[in-house]
């Protein structure tokens, strides 16, 4: 991001500089905003040294989010101890209105309804068995613009929020809380409760995170979204194996999310965030993402690493969405989608922002259905797994195959299905 000058008025001021015969040197440089993984040897008084600043530094992950002048990256980048630098960028909700939601709060309550889109993938008729519920072992993790923690068809759902914009950690519901919208409208499609009012969620019992990555524009930085993932794991008590026994996911003792729910994307493959998806994955925490809005044949970041479930929006004719990307893993409903809005109301979105919480919603169902009759959660799988000893292979062998048979670009491996998936799991 630039300083805002236009290219006359930086001429301007070097006319200006050189008539007074002041030195160019005073003149501000202008600073980027970096990603440097970090290791053995690293010295951080180098930052400042080099005329930049520290934003924020990874607790797990070995990243160094920092300003600097440009003119000092590529001795930051031959520094001792400095793996890589990499330019931040910004991602995007991928999200819209499909009509324009209300501002003011709704009294009473509208009564409750079913969203097609959770009839579509059968998820009322395995409620009985699992409904997400797991005495609070299960959490799922929503990377987003905040959530409205006090909705009441959320609150009892949310256990903890916080917010990791421009790198400061707060957990004040101030901070995570949702001024866009979106984060809302996602949480309330995983989790939104079984109750009077409103609507209900895939998964109506199980804990959400609310892990505020964006900001109230619908925009922000990979940097956060890295110390987003790192919150995810961290949890609420802030360690990541607080009993040392080696296990993340599923562990009662730990805290961690098994689900991380990210309804964003952007065109640049970053290799930090990259290798901070690849370390929730191997800690066993099942990520899914939107595949992305512009109607490309591939997913956009972070949803075309190997680690992350892409997720492709479907209408209620089953019809891929024209905007959906393609070369997705599976599909969802993503179009006219009523769900939880900010300030007690709902509205209706479409994107493969609406797509994704319905698949967070059928992992959580099926990690705690297994927890529940097993103790422990289920490994992450590939994307090439066809059988039921892994969440995406269960994911892959019920989704109901819409497209040419077995795999294929436009539908993947075909529509989740809630109903078949829990069922293949508690049998």
């Amino acid at each position: 991001m630039g300083n805002g000058r236009t290219p006359s008025l930086i001429i301007s001021l070097f006319l200006i500089v050189s008539i007074i015969g002041v030195s160019a040197a005073l003149i501000p440089q202008e600073k980027v905003r970096v990603i440097i993984t970090v290791d053995r040897g690293f010295d951080e008084k180098i930052i400042p040294a080099a005329g930049g600043w520290i934003i924020a530094k990874g607790k797990i992950f070995p990243v160094v989010i920092a300003e600097l002048p440009a003119k000092a990256i590529e001795h930051i980048k031959n520094a001792k101890g400095v793996a890589k630098v990499e330019y931040d960028v910004e991602v995007y909700v991928l999200g819209k209105p499909s009509k324009p939601p209300g501002k003011d709060k709704q009294k009473p309550q509208p009564p409750q309804e079913i969203p097609w889109g959770i009839n579509r993938i059968k998820a009322p008729d395995i409620w009985s068995t699992s409904d997400g519920s797991s005495n609070g072992v299960i959490e799922v993790a929503v990377l987003d613009t905040g959530i409205d923690h006090d909705h009441p068809d959320l609150a009892n759902n949310l256990a903890w929020g916080v917010s990791v914009l421009h790198g400061r950690i707060s957990e004040k519901s101030k901070d995570y809380k949702d001024r866009n919208g979106h984060g809302t409208h996602v949480a309330g499609t995983i989790a939104a409760l079984n109750n009077e009012i409103g609507v209900v969620g895939v998964a109506p019992g199980v804990e959400l995170y609310a892990v505020k990555v964006l900001g109230d524009s619908g925009s922000g930085w990979v940097s956060d979204i890295i110390l987003g993932i790192e919150q995810a794991l961290l949890g609420p008590d802030g360690t990541l194996d607080s009993d040392g026994d080696g296990i993340i996911a599923g562990d009662p003792d730990d805290d961690a999310a098994e689900v991380i729910s990210m309804s964003f994307g952007g065109p640049s493959d970053v290799q930090s965030l990259h290798d901070a998806i690849a370390e929730a994955y191997n800690y066993g925490v099942v990520l899914v993402a939107a595949s992305g809005n512009d109607g490309a044949s591939s997913p956009s970041y972070p949803a075309a690493y190997s680690e992350v479930i892409a997720v492709g929006a479907t209408d209620s004719n089953d019809q891929v969405a024209g905007w959906s990307n393609r070369g997705v893993e599976v599909v969802a409903p993503g179009v006219d989608v009523l769900s939880t809005y900010p300030d007690d109301t709902y509205a209706t979105l479409s994107g493969t922002s609406m797509a994704t919480p319905h698949v967070s919603g059928v992992v959580a169902l099926i990690q705690a259905a297994y927890y529940n009759t097993s103790d422990s959660v289920l490994p992450v799988g590939t994307f090439g797994d066809l059988n039921n000893t892994t969440v995406r292979g269960i994911l892959h062998m019920t989704a109901e195959d819409l497209g040419t048979p077995e795999w294929d670009a436009d539908y993947g491996y075909g529509m989740v299905r809630a109903d078949l998936a829990v069922q293949t799991t508690t049998n």
